[in-house]
């Protein structure tokens, strides 16, 4: 009876390690999991390309070199200027395409009273350029002026009329890109005996000097 009492009393102990063994081995492989869980490196948050497009900070404006006053050029050349109106400042590039004809009697219900019969009528087309990459969108055309063939007064000058056909275009909201451009018009005058074939740019600096393109 004391043997076997001895050897149950061993062969219980034995089993209470062996459970003991089990649930220790467990909480470890438990406490392991838990461990890696919380250790492991939280996942990237994902990037947005349009908020990171919203902090970039715009291209600064390019350097360009301007057209000197007093610059003669041929009818689709360009010439370079500053640009300064309402708050938006840049430099542009300006190409007369050529001059057109324009029809007489709109352009004398255009004018109104303000019409004369001696002056005929011409439409001078250019485009614009965003030289530089500055933000001019929105922006108003400069006010190119008629000129002879030799780049002489035309003997009248239109001021601010449009008419079907000749009407003065707008950079568009988004003009704001280096080598954008638009197309544009203006119409213009000449006195009995002259014709516009030509235009002339005579802002700001150029009032005195101006550019002058011609055929």
């Amino acid at each position: 009876m004391t043997v076997l009492a001895l050897v149950s009393s061993a062969a219980l102990a034995l089993a209470g390690c062996s459970d003991d063994d089990s649930d220790s081995a467990a909480a470890d492989s438990e406490t392991g999991a838990g461990q890696d869980a919380s250790d492991a490196a939280p996942e990237p948050e994902a990037e947005d390309p349009e908020a990171d497009a919203e902090e970039s900070p715009a291209a600064a404006p390019k350097d360009v070199e301007v057209t000197p006053p007093g610059t003669k050029l041929k009818i689709g050349e360009r010439a370079v200027v500053p640009y300064d109106r309402a708050g938006a400042t840049g430099h542009i590039g300006i190409t007369v395409t050529g001059v057109s004809d324009v029809d007489k009697a709109a352009f004398d219900a255009a004018l109104g009273e303000n019409g004369d019969p001696d002056i005929t009528p011409f439409c001078v087309e250019f485009t614009i350029e965003n030289a530089d990459g500055s933000d001019l969108g929105g922006s108003y055309p400069p006010n190119l002026r008629g000129t002879t063939a030799d780049g002489g007064d035309t003997g009248a000058t239109v001021f601010g009329a449009d008419i079907e056909g000749c009407a003065e275009g707008q950079a568009p909201d988004e003009f704001a890109e280096a080598g954008a451009t638009y197309e544009t018009k203006r119409l213009q005058g000449a006195g009995p005996g002259a014709a516009v074939e030509g235009a002339s740019y005579e802002e700001d600096d150029y009032e005195d000097d101006p550019i002058v393109w011609t055929p």
